[in-house]
């Protein structure tokens, strides 16, 4: 699938993959990903599913800066990608545990460069959006796995950015916690209207989260689906959705296409 030219005076979009293939090898011509065209303008909410090994998580590491396409170019906003530039989820926290659950924000809030006197209410602010600011003293290892990864989501907020780039963060964790995380986390990305990027193995929860869902082929990655998601989302009630008949037939496809790429 083409992605689409950007019309003359138009903002840029928020991500623009253009011909883009990767090896992590040089000498090697086997490709971990590509050739791939993607346009993602502000406000959508893509989520890329695949199987293991085809490419996603690198698209996410281009993306990020975190890695230089071997053919093609990638662009955040116009301009090329860097690390820091986006909010990073990964699928484990990777939080400090000699740092309280508040002085892991904290250290985010000063790599973003937010001045000092800001950084209280800011900090404030963050843990409150992921039901957390009663625990802003505790050590992280005093958490639940789904509370740290609510912690890593705060963080990843306290970037100064429009763009999150999230792999696989609720992976690990049982399945009624990531139940509720997807619901936080679609709720906050209807609330503060900005761009992400969200990996995952799960076709239910790439039909609950994304606005957009692309399906990858196996290695080398390309696209084999680029379909939007009709689903509501403002004020919408999670359970209504997931038991709306677009849902179970949004999720028929998007599984059928899945393993027909896998096989």
């Amino acid at each position: 699938m083409s992605a689409p030219s950007l019309e003359e005076g138009a903002a840029p979009p928020a991500i623009e993959v253009r011909g883009v293939t990767h090896r992590y090898d040089p000498k090697s011509a086997a490709a971990a990903l590509g050739p791939v065209d993607l346009v993602v303008t502000p406000g959508e909410f893509v989520v890329v599913v695949g199987a293991s090994g085809c490419g996603k998580s690198t698209l996410l590491r281009l993306v990020a800066g975190f890695e230089t396409a071997s053919e093609g170019s990638v662009l955040v906003h116009g301009d090329e990608p860097r690390p820091g530039r986006a909010g990073l989820v990964f699928q484990q926290p990777r939080l400090f545990p000699w740092r309280t659950v508040g002085g892991n924000i904290d250290l985010a809030l000063a790599t973003a460069s937010v001045p000092a006197e800001q950084r209280t209410a800011r900090r404030e602010d963050l843990l409150s959006q992921v039901g957390l600011r009663e625990v802003s003293q505790r050590r992280t290892w005093q958490l639940s796995g789904g509370q740290q990864q609510r912690v890593a989501i705060a963080r990843a907020l306290a970037v100064p950015s429009d763009l999150l780039l999230l792999d696989e963060p609720f992976a690990a964790l049982d399945a009624l916690t990531r139940e509720r995380l997807q619901e936080d986390l679609r709720a906050s990305s209807t609330r503060t209207g900005g761009t992400s990027v969200f990996v995952t193995h799960s076709v239910d929860e790439a039909v609950f989260l994304g606005t957009r869902i692309i399906v990858l082929t196996s290695a080398p990655g390309r696209i084999a689906l680029d379909v939007p998601v009709p689903l509501p989302r403002e004020g919408a009630d999670p359970a209504e959705v997931r038991g709306l008949p677009e849902f179970a037939a949004l999720r028929a496809e998007v599984g059928a296409h899945l393993r027909s790429v896998a096989a």
